[in-house]
């Protein structure tokens, strides 16, 4: 992605109101900071290296840090605003986290993990997902995960229209208006691009993952990858 990406241009909220608005957008965001937090905590060595590609104001990497209290973390964002919440966020953990400001299509470093929440449906195509998620699994060391927390979305119906009412009743229900919803989605699709759970399995496979998966899902979030051993 070469261009510089802005939550404040993309979500409509400055980067300091990010973590409050964006739990009134996604379903179950607790559910899928904890599920990525979890696996990583049964694979990755205990003093491992794992990079967050997108990483924002750091809510994952929090959580990452948190639950794996020797792992050292990279945020990788294009965004300096996020990252400076970040910072601000994340100092108390001194000498283990990182911060650059790096595209997630940029070459990786070797690592234990790659992890990513809502920020790889900027790729608008399936084969810009491929060469990522290529770029990653040749980043990965033995044994090692990549866990992605996304939207993904049935292209058929009737399933497409039954979960983005699911969606938009969820947000319905944590305080914005039907009318602002639907506004939401409008301009999300400018910039964002879903894609149904078995086209990314399958990109997954085709760039090396042997056994994708779904870890967990609720509505259109869902959280997948795969591992290497």
């Amino acid at each position: 992605m070469s261009h510089q990406h802005s939550v404040e241009t993309h979500l409509g909220v400055v980067a300091a109101d990010y973590d409050r608005v964006i739990r009134t957008f996604i379903p179950g965001y607790e559910q899928m900071l904890s599920t990525i937090a979890w696996w990583l905590s049964e694979v990755v060595p205990h003093d491992g290296r794992v990079i967050d590609l997108g990483g924002g104001t750091g809510a994952l990497a929090e959580s990452v840090l948190t639950a794996l209290p020797k792992v050292r973390l990279e945020i990788w964002d294009v965004d300096p605003k996020m990252l400076a919440v970040a910072r601000e966020r994340l100092q108390k953990f001194g000498t283990r986290i990182r911060l650059r400001e790096r595209s997630f299509t940029e070459k990786l470093e070797e690592c234990n993990a790659v992890i990513a929440t809502l920020s790889l449906h900027h790729l608008s195509t399936l084969n810009q997902k491929r060469a990522v998620y290529s770029n990653i699994y040749e980043a990965l060391s033995k044994p090692a995960v990549f866990l992605n927390g996304d939207c993904t979305m049935d292209l058929t119906e009737p399933a497409r229209s039954i979960i983005l009412r699911y969606w938009l009743k969820f947000m319905v229900a944590h305080g914005i208006s039907e009318a602002d919803a639907r506004k939401h989605f409008s301009e999300w699709d400018k910039e964002d691009t879903y894609y149904q759970i078995s086209d990314e399995l399958t990109a997954l496979a085709q760039a090396g993952f042997p056994r994708p998966e779904v870890y967990w899902k609720e509505g259109p979030i869902t959280v997948y990858g795969g591992m290497k051993s």
